[in-house]
């Protein structure tokens, strides 16, 4: 159960930090019903700073799922340490 709340939780990351990397440079993100009847909301979501901020978010996201999919890589036994290569023992 371990492993597959571990694999569920590095697709969701990845396809979090995807959806955060593109969505602030899309048409939905500058044209939605929030956007279009409050005017203030609309000043900082259209500020590319913010969109910036949101890209940067997907991007840790992004980079989060990678280093947890490494690390269950090596949980797994998929990858041999230098100590197993070497054929030292502890």
């Amino acid at each position: 159960m371990n492993r597959a709340l571990a694999i569920l939780y590095i697709v969701f990351c990845f396809e979090l930090g995807i959806f955060l990397f593109v969505l602030p440079w899309t048409s939905l993100w500058s044209r939605n019903y929030f956007v279009d009847h409050h005017p203030l909301l609309s000043s900082i979501a259209m500020n590319y700073f913010v969109r910036g901020a949101v890209t940067g978010i997907g991007l840790a996201d992004v980079w989060l799922a990678i280093y947890e999919l490494w690390r269950l890589r090596r949980h797994l036994g998929l990858v041999q340490s230098k100590d197993q290569e070497l054929g030292i023992r502890n």
